[in-house]
């Protein structure tokens, strides 16, 4: 069974779970072309091919290039160009354009921008020694409510008791495994205590590409990519999707200790000084 869920009456200890904090990278970043890639991705969507066209008729899912093209009002040529990575440079105009005949979401459009925009060697923060205990100041100010924050990897910063009882047996890992992305993706009691489990798991790994939009070479990343990329099939495939949403508060059913199902509430609260998000699990409705 699933543990408690952390939604019961507060206790009188405080444990506070913190995490580690990772050193700046120094390796050189590789050469990518995550623009052209993703524009090849988003074009492949099969809810984008033509109504009218029959079941097999097409070699590719979604659109083909010259598709695009004609559909963002730009050459066939420039729009190969993109996507091979030999343009990478589009106007604001184009962007828009693009966003427009692939049909993107806000988030995904936004996420298009920055990857035009992305530096080939972003500075990385410098390490803050004070925010472990900053963000679990944090997380003991809202209990007995689950709390806890991430980094932009979904490594667990910081945790009230309440909220690392929601992810059974993370606890136990070194700090530096207490992934809620890598959780979800490959530990079965995920789909026990979340009843929308793909609906968050989906989340998780289209938060991880949009987090990370400026540090997509970051050998970190890379090495989990290639874990869950190994583990969890679905995990490959959202990712290879180029699947892009920013995570937002929602509502989602968890499963207690007891069986009971309950329907509960987050919020989520970005810091973008510190590279860290805060969830907070809301009180239950009356």
């Amino acid at each position: 069974m699933p543990p408690h869920s952390g939604f019961g009456p507060p206790r009188r200890k405080t444990v506070l779970f913190i995490g580690a904090i990772h050193p700046p990278c120094r390796e050189e970043p590789a050469i990518t072309n995550e623009l052209g890639d993703f524009l090849r991705a988003r074009r492949q969507d099969r809810a984008l091919a033509p109504e009218h066209d029959s079941p097999g008729a097409r070699r590719t899912p979604g659109l083909r290039r010259e598709e695009v093209a004609i559909r963002a009002g730009i050459s066939v040529d420039y729009y190969v160009r993109l996507e091979q990575g030999r343009e990478s440079r589009p106007s604001d105009a184009v962007i828009a354009a693009l966003a427009h005949a692939l049909e993107l979401s806000p988030d995904a459009a936004r996420h298009l921008l920055r990857l035009r925009d992305a530096d080939a060697a972003p500075t990385e923060p410098t390490s803050d020694t004070d925010l472990v205990p900053r963000m679990s100041t944090l997380v003991a100010a809202v209990r007995p409510q689950p709390a806890y924050v991430l980094d932009r990897l979904s490594t667990i910063v910081a945790a009230n008791e309440e909220g690392m009882s929601l992810y059974a047996g993370l606890a136990e890992l070194p700090p530096e495994q207490r992934n809620t992305c890598r959780y979800l993706l490959t530990d079965p009691r995920a789909r026990e205590t979340f009843l929308d489990w793909e609906e968050l798991a989906r989340g998780a790994v289209a938060h991880l590409r949009a987090a990370n939009v400026n540090r997509l070479d970051d050998p970190r990343l890379s090495d989990l990519v290639r874990e869950l990329g190994a583990q969890s099939p679905q995990f490959a495939a959202w990712w290879s999707g180029h699947i892009v949403e920013r995570r937002r508060g929602a509502t989602t059913r968890i499963r207690g200790l007891d069986g009971v199902v309950t329907e509960r509430s987050y919020e989520i609260l970005h810091l973008p000084d510190d590279s860290v998000r805060l969830t907070i699990w809301l009180p239950p409705a009356a």
